[in-house]
């Protein structure tokens, strides 16, 4: 489900925070001082992403399950977890990405 607010204040239902909708553990290491600041929240949601896509040798489709799931199912799983959330935002990116590379 989406966030609670849509703006600076985004959470959602499982705490996800902003522009992002960052995980306040995520938050805290990546340094994310205030989720809610648009800039702040995605200045560290790349540099998140950055470390997944180098954690999985640039795997796409598991840096995504792991920015929606969290790494350690990412791993348990050894790929995609069988989250119907996590599967669909995989396939919702993935296709979007798809989208933007052919434009």
């Amino acid at each position: 489900n989406g966030p609670k607010h849509l703006g600076k204040n985004a959470v959602s239902n499982k705490g996800a925070k902003g522009l992002m909708q960052v995980m306040p553990l995520t938050a805290d290491e990546m340094g994310i001082a205030n989720p809610h600041h648009a800039l702040s929240n995605l200045m560290g949601a790349c540099e998140y992403l950055r470390m997944l896509l180098n954690r999985y040798k640039f795997d796409l489709t598991k840096t995504l399950a792991a920015y929606n799931a969290g790494p350690s199912n990412v791993d348990k799983y050894k790929g995609i977890p069988p989250f119907r959330e996590t599967q669909k935002y995989v396939r919702k990116v993935l296709a979007a990405y798809e989208r933007f590379q052919n434009e």
